[in-house]
């Protein structure tokens, strides 16, 4: 009789922080399957605008492929001088289109490759918490050790670097940071990334700044890059998505910028673990990105968003709800009522139809909140609010009717 193999998972695997999109996904699909509706604020996929030109430019470039069995030699270089152009427009910050561009699909194997790029086992690796789960997983595999940088809502979500134990600082060859924040919503500005920039230098730690939703800025904020602060561009990389730029998901490229040593490294990395983004959508990035349209399709995306922002914060407020009116990207970070987890608290807003992440899901530190997306209609953002002003009023029933009498 032949013997059963016994499959083990690596002990790495063991490890990682279970990724929020793939779990809610299977318990999605099970509900689908059941017939049984619910609101998703899981995901956040930017939902943008999609130009004639930059569509044309893509039909163009997909069909000379067809014609011709031979891939666009010419558009990485077209969309890193292109990159290059809008980054000064943007930023006012030069970057050399062949050193300091590297095109990557998106912006998630920037993040969890870096640390494979650079880091080596035993070498410890800054990690903010809570956090978009990437880095974390980035830098197990890697083999690094984990060091956790506190967000805290008295802090306004920003890592105390003062308070990082100099032992540990000194130790650290990388370290993660991500604004417009995921998950918390928070903002950053300039004096922030100079404070970075001079910690990091003066502990010789790269620096990897994930600005993935760094073009959704709202009300009166304009999101600063790194790479402005002084003796940014040396001391790490910043990553960028341009899905808001080509009209939203699924078209995507993500794009990191900076020490072109680090992108070295990177791209010498993702050769062997990835194949290079799609050379048609390189080339209609660099046309979206040089398109007369452009910064007004861009504020038509943040106006939607920003409506959509307003009518989930007015309306959680209006039942009862404290939620942080989130300034940038496409989440709110909001406090789970007293004696539920995360993940209890998640489940019960299953039970009622709505699903959001957990904030435990992104590290210690999120524990005791929800990440709410802006991906939805205006319609189901008032639904959910009547959803949990319903639902905390069943809680709080029946935390009165289980509550012993007097003697």
């Amino acid at each position: 009789m032949r013997r059963r193999m016994v499959i083990e998972k690596a002990e790495r695997l063991h490890r990682m922080p279970p990724f929020p999109a793939a779990e809610l996904a299977r318990y999605k699909q099970r509900l689908a399957a059941r017939g049984v509706g619910h609101i998703d604020l899981t995901v956040g996929k930017i939902e943008g605008t999609r130009r004639d030109p930059v569509l044309a430019c893509m039909t163009a470039a997909i069909e000379e492929i067809g014609v011709s069995g031979q891939d666009l030699p010419d558009a990485s270089q077209q969309f890193c001088e292109a990159f290059a152009r809008w980054f000064v427009h943007r930023f006012d910050v030069e970057l050399d289109p062949a050193t300091q561009i590297l095109p990557l699909v998106n912006t998630k194997i920037g993040a969890s490759c870096l640390s494979l790029a650079l880091v080596n086992p035993g070498e410890t690796v800054l990690v903010p918490d809570p956090a978009y789960p990437a880095y974390r997983s980035g830098a197990i595999m890697a083999g690094g050790r984990v060091h956790a940088l506190p967000l805290l809502e008295r802090n306004d979500y920003l890592p105390n670097l003062l308070q990082v134990d100099p032992v540990v600082a000194g130790e650290a060859k990388l370290m993660f940071l991500s604004y417009p924040n995921n998950p918390t919503g928070a903002v950053a500005d300039l004096s922030f990334f100079r404070n970075v920039v001079d910690f990091a230098r003066r502990h010789n730690i790269i620096v990897c700044h994930d600005a993935t939703h760094a073009l959704l800025a709202y009300d009166d904020y304009e999101t600063p890059s790194l790479l402005q602060a002084p003796g940014g561009i040396d001391a790490g990389v910043e990553l960028f998505s341009l899905s808001i730029v080509l009209g939203g998901h699924p078209w995507d490229i993500g794009v990191a910028v900076g020490n072109s040593a680090v992108l070295s490294a990177l791209s010498q990395l993702t050769q062997h673990v990835e194949s290079a983004s799609f050379l048609a959508v390189q080339r209609a990035a660099a046309a979206a990105l040089e398109e007369p349209n452009l910064n007004f399709s861009i504020e038509e995306t943040i106006s939607r968003y920003m409506q959509r922002r307003d009518t989930l914060v007015d309306n959680l407020q209006q039942v009862g709800w404290k939620p942080r009116k989130p300034k940038g990207g496409v989440y709110a970070w909001i406090s789970v009522p007293p004696r539920y987890s995360s993940v209890r608290f998640c489940v019960l807003l299953r039970k009622a139809g709505v699903f959001v992440v957990p904030g435990s899901y992104m590290g210690e530190y999120g524990e005791g909140y929800v990440r709410l997306s802006l991906n939805a209609p205006e319609v189901e953002f008032r639904a959910v609010a009547d959803r949990m002003e319903k639902m905390e009023n069943r809680l709080r029933l029946r935390r009165r009717i289980i509550q012993p009498s007097p003697v």
